[in-house]
């Protein structure tokens, strides 16, 4: 059967009516996952070249709209989506609680926001030569966060390293409205 089959299944567990923002997209990796199942895909980011790529990956989609802009001032009304996903993006935001909170906004009550980024880390390098503003972040200073943008409850875990990963250890965060 191949490996990946079992993430691909649980992924039909999700509200087929649910409104998902992926907050910092790039190229799309996680909008890809979730078109086929959700009602309606929002893919941000700032880059057009990130956009744009995004718009080629997804373009058998009627249900993905792709939007510039910056995610500490998003374009949508307060209470729009039923889920977001930032995934690998808060280490080059130089806010991250402004992302937080401007993501918390556009979220549904009874909505859900999953961050998954690097935990804490010391490969200082990482700042010259992948841009990174941060190096990682602590449980501890998510829920300081999640706190300050009206985040009822945090669900945090460490992910487990994957085999052939050289990187620094990841974590998965729900953060429930």
């Amino acid at each position: 059967f191949g490996t990946g089959f079992g993430f691909q299944a649980l992924l039909g567990m999700l509200n087929p009516d649910l409104n998902v923002a992926d907050l910092g997209c790039g190229t799309g990796d996680v909008s890809v996952l979730l078109a086929p199942v959700v009602s309606n895909v929002c893919a941000v980011d700032r880059e057009p070249a990130m956009l744009e790529a995004c718009k080629k990956r997804l373009k058998e989609y009627s249900n993905v709209e792709c939007v510039q802009a910056d995610l500490t001032s998003l374009p949508f009304d307060d209470e729009t989506f039923d889920a977001a996903v930032i995934m690998l993006v808060l280490h080059h935001m130089s806010n991250p609680v402004d992302v937080i909170a401007e993501a918390g906004r556009s979220i549904r009550p009874g909505g859900v926001l999953l961050v998954v980024d690097m935990v804490d880390h010391d490969r200082d390098d990482y700042r010259v030569t992948m841009g990174h503003e941060h190096l990682g972040f602590s449980e501890e200073e998510l829920q300081s966060w999640a706190d300050t943008a009206g985040f009822r409850q945090m669900r945090y875990r460490r992910m487990r390293p994957h085999t052939e990963g050289r990187g620094p250890g990841l974590f998965a965060a729900a953060l429930f409205k």
